[in-house]
């Protein structure tokens, strides 16, 4: 080619890869999500004022009266009595059902585990057992984490209260 023309080329890929480049930061600039401070995550509404802001919120919606309003906030508390004893019934059978799920899943993995070992060298199956190691690591710092999130007891978080 001549040198007018390879001139040419090179500059129309030029501005076309200059054009992806900006494209691309403008995209991961778009959609960045704003970064949550940990105090930022940890403040959550109380029961109480969530109630408040679904009653405000219902009022106005619905342009309810004050009585009818009381009326509103009687049948939530009726609501709310009628869920406390089948939370408690069925949050016991969901224990036992997570912890049926748990060993099945452990029975499986350790199977799988036993079957990679099995095609693995002597000198794979010590590499392999640290990268098991380091994953389970991973997996109970994860596990960490998410329970400091959920109230640091390790249990599962509450149920959320009954719509007001």
């Amino acid at each position: 080619m001549p040198k007018s023309k390879v001139s040419a080329f090179l500059s129309v890929l030029l501005v076309f890869a200059s054009g992806a480049a900006m494209g691309a930061v403008g995209y991961r600039l778009y959609v960045v999500k704003t970064v949550v401070s940990p105090v930022q995550a940890k403040k959550k509404t109380s029961p109480e004022e969530f109630r408040k802001l679904v009653m405000s919120r219902l009022k106005e919606a619905v342009k309810l009266n004050d009585e009818q309003l009381g009326e509103v906030q009687k049948i939530y508390d009726w609501q709310g009595e009628q869920f406390m004893p089948v939370n408690k019934k069925y949050e016991t059978q969901i224990d036992q059902v997570k912890h049926e799920f748990d060993q099945q899943r452990d029975q499986i993995h350790e199977a799988a585990v036993a079957k990679i070992k099995s095609i693995l060298t002597a000198d794979q199956q010590p590499l392999y057992d640290k990268w098991l190691a380091d994953r389970a690591a991973d997996r109970k710092r994860h596990q960490q984490q998410q329970e400091q999130q959920h109230h640091g007891e390790g249990k599962r978080p509450p149920l959320p209260p009954p719509l007001p």
